[in-house]
């Protein structure tokens, strides 16, 4: 699976491609481990390139992704679900723990409002 890191108007946009394989969910903190480092309150993963048919270890993986970055106070969610992942997702009730929009641009406007209040 490949793993492309976006920084843009305050967000991270981390897009997927290519198929999750039976371990990708404990590779995957190698590829995060850097961007952990920054503050980013405004996650998105955006599957568009994803190949993945079923669905089952690519749930690790954002699970993964999630608990890394709400562990840092951030907030994740997911789109661009292609039709058999999103219906894998809804049969497994997977919608009620992530937040997942049609398009990088539909979800951004979800996020919370962050201050700099501390």
């Amino acid at each position: 699976m490949n793993y492309e890191f976006v920084y843009k108007e305050g967000f991270l946009i981390i897009k997927l491609s290519g198929t999750a394989g039976v371990n990708e969910r404990l590779l995957v903190k190698q590829h995060l481990a850097p961007h952990l480092q920054r503050s980013h309150q405004k996650v998105i993963v955006d599957l568009e390139g994803l190949n993945e048919p079923g669905g089952v270890y690519i749930v690790g993986v954002l699970n993964t992704i999630r608990k890394e970055f709400q562990f840092l106070d951030g907030e994740v969610k997911l789109c661009s679900l292609n039709p058999g992942l999103y219906h894998y997702f809804k049969e497994n009730r997977l919608d009620q723990i992530f937040d997942i929009g049609q398009s990088v641009e539909q979800i951004k406007p979800s996020f919370k409002e962050t201050t700099d209040d501390g």
